[in-house]
Parts: structure tokens; C-alpha cells; sequence
């Protein structure tokens, strides 16, 4: 940053175990482009110090986004929460104490420009976390029949039963079907989905470096088209700052400056 004085206003990521992160990277570059007056930093939280510290950074930041492992955890510090994140029970971004998931909003939306309507789509999420959490009511929003793949069986049933009380027709899974419309891949390995699922229409990848995982190679090499990760966390973070400052900022250009200074290949 150019400039840090009295007025300079505090944003932030807290998370663990963070350092791969492109979140600084993209919204300082914001700020620097538009003018405002701010610096975006990451906040590596171990877990047994939580509790403590978050009150401390939402105190000293004007905004936050959350990461793994707490987007869950973080709610029960909150004074509010918005309807989707209520309904998702996981939180990304933070503005004056309440708690929004603009991971529900770019996946919502990302998934509607690539594949127009999906209702009664087949969809498998891998995962059963906050983001898998968001894919899945994003998607059921849009219509679609949930199945949700994880190690532990008792997460996966735990999300099914939350998204049937949401209304939602969801069910625990295994491997993909034949009949999978949209794959989600909602964990920190892309292996993990089976090369069955490549017989869907969309893959929705949220892993951003590499942005060519392996699932987004198989996928390609099959004509599946493809969310990726970057798009995802570009979009979020944009609606980030739309509810921080009300900054409206093109996604093409803080994609083309994470490739241009080699953030992501």
C-alpha cells in the first residue's frame, strides 16, 4: 500500500493454517485501484485461540471474510446473521458484527450463467463444511436433487438433515451416478471425486491453486464445463466489498492481475 495514516481502515481474513491465501492479494489490489483508503490482512488464528481473538478483530476491522476451519464456528460471536447464512449455518464475510456468505452468492451465481436453469438437476457435493454447506443450498435454491459425498458419514447425514428441514430433496451419497447433472467439489482435494462424476454437465471446482486442479484437467479433457476456483473466490470476494463499501469492481481485472504477477497459473 501507498499510503497507511490515522484514517486507514482495517480489513481482514481469519482463518488457520492460511498461508496460501489469495484473499489480501485481491482486495488490497482493489483498494489500491479505486482509491480507498484501506489494507486487507490475513489473520492466521490457532484453534484454542478463537475464542479470544475474534471479538478483538471484529472490534479493530471494518469488515472480515472467514475461512477454514471457522465459518461455522464463528456464528455463535456474532450479534446477527443474514437470512442465507442462517439458512446455510456458515459465514464468510463480516460487516459490523453480522455475518453474510457470499460464497452462496457466487456460487448461485456462477452456476446460473454456465447452465441456465438446472431445476431438477442431479447434483453430488462433495464435502459436508461451510462451503459445501453454501454450494448446497445455492444449488437446492436452483432446483436441484442434493446428494452429499464425505469421509464421515455422520457430517453427511447431519447436512442432509439440515437441507431436508430447508425443504430440500437431499440424500447421503456414494460415488456418482450416470444421471449427475453438477459435481461440486467442496474439499481441499480434488482427487477425492470419482472419475464417475465426469459424466456431468458442470463441475464446480473450489480449489484455486493450482486454478487447473486435477478434476478441472479430467473435466476439460471430457468437455465438462467448469466453475473454478478462482472464479468463485474472485466473485466473493467482490460481493465482499460490495457489502463492506459498496465498491462495485470488474472481475476480469482482478483475475488478469492474479495472472499477471503470478499468484495463480
Amino acid at each position: 500500500m501507498s499510503w497507511i495514516n490515522a484514517n486507514t481502515k482495517l480489513f481482514g481474513l481469519v482463518g488457520h493454517n492460511i498461508s496460501y491465501t489469495l484473499s489480501p492479494a485481491i482486495h488490497n489490489y482493489i483498494f489500491q485501484e479505486t482509491g480507498y483508503n484501506a489494507i486487507y490482512l490475513a489473520f492466521d488464528i490457532p484453534e484454542e485461540k478463537f475464542g479470544r481473538d475474534i471479538y478483538t478483530i471484529i472490534d479493530l476491522c471494518e469488515g472480515i471474510n472467514i475461512t477454514i476451519p471457522y465459518k461455522e464456528k464463528v456464528i455463535e460471536f456474532l450479534n446477527d446473521i443474514d437470512h442465507n447464512s442462517e439458512r446455510i449455518g456458515a459465514v464468510n464475510t463480516i460487516h459490523r458484527g453480522r455475518g453474510y456468505n457470499t460464497d452462496y452468492i457466487a456460487i448461485k451465481s456462477l452456476v446460473n450463467e454456465k447452465m441456465g436453469s438446472i431445476a431438477g438437476m442431479i447434483c453430488y457435493i462433495y464435502g459436508a463444511g461451510g462451503a459445501a454447506k453454501a454450494s448446497a443450498v445455492a444449488l437446492g435454491d436452483l432446483g436441484c436433487k442434493l446428494f452429499i459425498v464425505n469421509r464421515s458419514t455422520e457430517r453427511a447425514v447431519e447436512l442432509v438433515r439440515r437441507l431436508g428441514r430447508l425443504g430440500y430433496e437431499a440424500y447421503v451419497g456414494n460415488t456418482c451416478t450416470d444421471s449427475v447433472d453438477i459435481v461440486v467439489n467442496a474439499t481441499p482435494n480434488p482427487s477425492y471425486v470419482h472419475d464417475s462424476c465426469l459424466t456431468a454437465k458442470l463441475v464446480v471446482e473450489l480449489v484455486y491453486t493450482p486454478v487447473e486442479t486435477i478434476l478441472v484437467r479430467k473435466a476439460k479433457n471430457r468437455g465438462v464445463k467448469i466453475v473454478n476456483g478462482i472464479e468463485v473466490l474472485v466473485r466473493q470476494a467482490i460481493e465482499s466489498q460490495k457489502i463492506w463499501n459498496g465498491i462495485y469492481f470488474p472481475e476480469d481485472r482482478v483475475i488478469g492481475y492474479l495472472y499477471g504477477r503470478k499468484f495463480i497459473w
